[in-house]
């Protein structure tokens, strides 16, 4: 079995060699290039690294969003026993500069003229770079000895390669499972990003692992909207590769026409573009008629019950306790009730669910969400309407993969089992291993997880134990049947005066159940109670202020007497005693923003809140909220 990336396509060549491997867009359709030729661009770009000085064991930045020159690239660094540290294109020039000189990167690959010109004012902070590579097509420029047209480098490794040069072969075919394959920066959400080291045998492990859990074929086709050097994105790829289908490059601006002209069978995402597609419809929704909405309504709650009457007929509701286990077994005559009675109105559901089913393509097979926890009413909706999304949980510290919810079979509002070879263990602060139910750290064994940290044996000694466990700083708790539920993030806890705990990603997720809200941070550290920044859905509060007859335009209508009013109601709607919230998380203030938060600014690029920053940034809002 193939011990890296470069063999598993070296292998997938050979058997699937005319099968299309990429896809990229090209006017109105896709152009695909099929494994035969992907293995002979990434042999004949690592050639030429070769011949410019590139040695085993260098490192090499990338700088690039998902396009084919990008997973050429990759490959070929790895090929040579390089390591590439990948970085999305959004990146501010100090971000490029301080993880290129940390990583000791020898070499850069730069999406486009854009990026060239971003690393040009640092290029004297850089003396260790000694080639920067542009993808761009459109680029002629370069001088020949420090940049250089990424086309030209290619064509001189295919020169290379046609006067028989086959160092690269004898390389590809020696690399070890535990070389060194990348060095991923974290996305500094608490701070300083750290370089997550991960090993070829951590990424071939999650690449072939996830493949059977979701029985990809050669004949699926996935499609690709995340940044290819997120890990997540990454394993995709790589599963898809290692499965001999096709990876379409798809971005946000053309997703929607790109889900009905490809078709894809298997789609991996963030749950934010999940609520995305959840907003949009139920937008779409509140704007038809009554007896059109109403009907909507009517089939989705008859579907939500006759799925939740399966799930607890076949067992598969979160049962964390012994008095969960007899609820569900008590609900059971019922339920066998409920699901003959709902049987001719679900099937009636299902056929009206079709439109929405067809908007993904009409295919679609998996549709995984990962990079973040997925709130419960969206993942509820989507099982409803016929999309059963497969949620995952993982860290780039273990290239992505630890559990997942099986296809057959998913436990709602859980993230899975673990995956093969993979031990979880839920542990309280002193480092007991707590029972199923009890909410504590999560800690992970497994061949995912990484060597450790680039240069910081501090961070790596405070993650990893002595026996390869590592713990990962987000809460949890295991059901009966071991399944595991994310709870929140240890480091995201509020602690109030009063001392008690809060976790705010469910409160957020509760709040943004509202049509009317897109965004919320929870705040409250060290006060009496909690409160939030809430950006409101731009169209609900128009829609609301011309039907109460308030004339002010955005974003002054948000100081309009009344949007707080309503905007108030929807939080208490949403976050209440009834709804199984305490006292202390109720939220008693809040501040209205005009500007939603943004990728690469307040947001990550798996679309996570970047909590410290955004408090920093309006600390003054903050402050005046309990003054």
């Amino acid at each position: 079995m193939a011990d890296s990336m470069p063999a598993v396509l070296k292998e997938t060549a050979a058997r699937h060699g005319n099968r299309p491997a990429f896809k990229v867009r090209d006017g109105t359709t896709f152009r695909a290039i099929d494994y035969t030729t992907l293995e002979e661009l990434v042999l004949s770009l690592a050639t030429a690294l070769l011949d410019m000085g590139f040695k085993k064991e260098d490192h090499a930045a990338l700088i690039s969003n998902n396009r084919l020159e990008w997973i050429v690239s990759d490959l070929a660094i790895q090929s040579i026993g390089g390591a590439d540290v990948p970085r999305g294109s959004d990146s501010t020039a100090d971000e490029l500069a301080y993880i290129i000189r940390h990583s000791d990167a020898v070499a850069a690959f730069v999406e486009d003229e854009t990026q060239l010109e971003k690393l040009r004012p640092v290029f004297a902070d850089l003396p260790a770079v000694r080639a920067i590579i542009v993808m761009d097509e459109r680029f002629k420029g370069g001088d020949g000895k420090r940049t250089f047209p990424f086309d030209a480098v290619l064509a001189r490794g295919r020169t290379r390669r046609a006067k028989g040069d086959r160092r690269v072969d004898a390389i590809r075919d020696a690399l070890r499972a535990d070389d060194l394959a990348t060095i991923i920066y974290t996305s500094g959400t608490t701070g300083t990003p750290k370089g997550v080291m991960l090993t070829h045998g951590n990424l071939v492990y999650d690449s072939r692992v996830i493949q059977p859990l979701l029985g990809v074929t050669p004949e699926d086709r996935f499609l690709s909207i995340l940044p290819s050097w997120h890990i997540l994105e990454r394993i995709a790829e790589y599963c898809a590769v290692a499965s001999g289908c096709s990876t379409a490059y798809s971005n946000p601006r053309t997703l929607a026409e790109d889900l009905i002209l490809e078709k894809p069978t298997v789609f991996v995402t963030v749950p934010r573009i999940w609520e995305g597609i959840y907003s949009k419809i139920c937008q779409k929704i509140s704007q038809e008629s009554g007896v059109k909405r109403i009907l909507f309504h009517k089939l989705l709650s008859t579907s939500r019950a006759y799925r939740r009457s399966e799930r607890i007929l076949n067992d598969q509701e979160p049962a964390y306790s012994k008095v969960d286990q007899a609820r569900f077994s008590a609900e059971k005559i019922t339920s066998r009730l409920a699901t003959t009675a709902l049987a001719p109105l679900y099937r009636l559901a299902q056929k009206k669910f079709e439109a929405l089913r067809s908007r993904t393509g009409g295919a679609l097979r998996v549709a995984i969400s990962g990079g973040g926890a997925l709130p419960a009413h969206v993942d509820g909706f989507f099982d409803a309407v016929g999309i059963t999304i497969i949620e995952g949980y993982g860290l780039t510290e273990t290239a992505a993969g630890v559990a997942i919810r099986r296809k057959e079979g998913p436990v709602l509002r859980t993230v899975g089992p673990p995956m093969p070879e993979t031990e979880i263990e839920i542990r309280d602060e002193k480092g007991n291993r707590l029972p199923p139910g009890r909410q504590g750290i999560i800690h992970i064994r497994g061949p995912q997880v990484m060597k450790g940290y680039y240069k910081d044996a501090n961070e790596t000694a405070k993650a990893l134990s002595h026996d390869g466990w590592l713990n990962t700083g987000d809460l949890g708790r295991m059901t009966l049947t071991g399944e595991l539920a994310i709870t929140g993030r240890a480091k995201d806890t509020i602690v109030l005066l009063g001392g008690e705990n809060v976790e705010p990603e469910p409160l957020e997720a509760k709040i943004c159940e509202s049509d009317s809200i897109a965004q919320a941070l929870i705040v409250g550290q060290d006060q009496k109670s909690l409160g939030a920044l809430i950006v409101p859905d731009r169209e609900a509060v128009e829609r609301f202020a011309q039907t109460s007859g308030i004339s002010k335009a955005w974003p002054g209508l948000l100081a309009a007497e009344g949007v707080a009013s309503f905007i108030k109601a929807e939080i208490k709607r949403l976050v209440s005693i009834q709804n199984g919230f305490k006292p202390y998380e109720l939220i008693s203030r809040f501040h209205l923003l005009p500007e939603e938060f943004k990728v690469g600014v307040e947001l990550t690029h798996t679309l996570k809140k970047k909590r410290n920053f955004i408090m920093k940034k309006y600390e003054k809002e903050i402050r005046k909220l309990y003054e």
